[in-house]
């Protein structure tokens, strides 16, 4: 077997760049309950708007976000011992950074590097801050309508902070907290995607709707068009998955409680069984966590073979017993095949499947083949 020792490099060297940008800094000995900060990034050759116009619009859409996440994490049974995410003024006004990049939008130069780095490095270098551990959502303003920055992005775990990356899309018109996520106002600005990439930077994995809630899409669910294109339900409408919910309700920015946020249990898993059950129709995934102290809740990530996309993912959730046992029961209707993707969510924010890696990535994978 030909080792090529070219990609090996590369593939460690991706590794390392990517730790980089995530954290900005090697994380504080004593665990702090994360910042989160709003960034308004322009290049170097871009005028921003007028400041009065985009501190109001990304003070709304960080009001928006809060609201959204409270809410919805009460509609799943969980009281957030935080409800406010986002650095305030004295007058209760978001805090909004503008890094003003050093590279120019004209030909596309400020998107040769990662401009979460760029904005990283500039609230570090230009403004005096300690970035890592914290959460950066960075807006990104190249020019009004038609003009966008349409590379979305968001990177983040409990333990490291993140970033997420997105359009600043300057247009007349209102955010309101009291208006469904996808209304028509927040879809011409893509308020969806925009906290949707904030959802992965506090360490999100996509995962999809399910029609029978009759709630519409969820926030880590396929974009609004491609769910409007397949002619899906309740088109205005979003909300937070219980598998989402079941990882942020764990998170620190929102118990506010950062004790042990640096520490990555390793679960185990023992027992593990699946049936498929033929008079409810679902898999039943049983199991132990051998590991059980601060384990909070179980997560599965159902990843069938012909889902319409990555998006698409179904999230199931189970409390674990004191001796760490859990059951889950996954819908399967119809002849399918396809991999559970087993995680545990600890009580300090922690999310892993193999007690080495954090998040989806980490998962302990169940593959099954089932016709009903």
């Amino acid at each position: 077997m030909r080792i090529h020792l070219s990609s090996i490099v590369l593939n460690l060297f991706l590794i390392v760049y990517s730790a980089l940008i995530l954290c900005g800094d090697i994380l504080a000995a004593e665990p702090v309950v994360p910042g989160a900060e709003i960034i308004l990034f322009t290049p170097k050759d871009v005028t921003a708007p007028p400041a009065k116009v985009y501190l109001e619009r990304l003070h709304d859409c960080g009001v928006y976000a809060e609201t959204f996440f409270e809410k919805e994490l009460k509609q799943w049974g969980y009281k957030p011992g935080r409800r406010e995410l986002f650095e305030r003024d004295a007058k209760g006004k978001m805090k909004v950074t503008h890094v003003k990049g050093r590279l120019n939008a004209a030909g596309g130069e400020y998107t040769k590097k990662w401009i979460s780095k760029q904005v990283l490095d500039s609230l570090k270098n230009d403004h005096g801050k300690v970035t890592a551990g914290n959460l950066y959502w960075i807006f990104v303003y190249i020019g009004d309508p038609p003009k966008r920055h349409s590379n979305y992005r968001g990177l983040g775990n409990s333990r490291d902070g993140g970033w997420a990356v997105l359009n600043y899309t300057n247009l007349l018109g209102k955010v309101s907290a009291s208006e469904e996520l996808i209304s028509d106002f927040h879809d011409q600005i893509f308020l969806k995607g925009s906290i949707h990439e904030f959802g992965h930077a506090l360490g999100l994995p996509h995962i999809g709707p399910k029609v029978n809630l009759g709630r519409g899409n969820t926030l880590m669910g396929p974009v609004t068009r491609i769910y409007r294109n397949k002619k899906m339900p309740d088109q205005n409408k979003a909300y937070l998955s219980e598998a989402s919910a079941a990882i942020l309700s764990a998170h620190p920015a929102f118990t506010g409680n950062p004790g042990k946020r640096n520490l990555l249990p390793k679960p185990g898993f023992s027992d593990l069984k699946q049936v498929y059950e033929l008079s409810s129709k679902s898999i039943a995934l049983t199991g132990k966590v051998e590991s059980v102290s601060g384990v909070h809740r179980v997560v599965v990530i159902d990843d069938r073979e012909d889902k319409p996309g990555a998006y698409w993912v179904k999230g199931y959730v189970a409390e674990v017993e004191a001796d760490g046992s859990f059951s889950i029961f996954v819908p399967r209707p119809q002849k399918c095949r396809g991999a559970l993707k087993l995680l545990v969510v600890y009580k300090n924010g922690a999310v892993t499947g193999d007690g080495i890696r954090r998040g989806i990535g980490s998962a302990k994978l169940i593959p099954y083949s089932y016709s009903p």
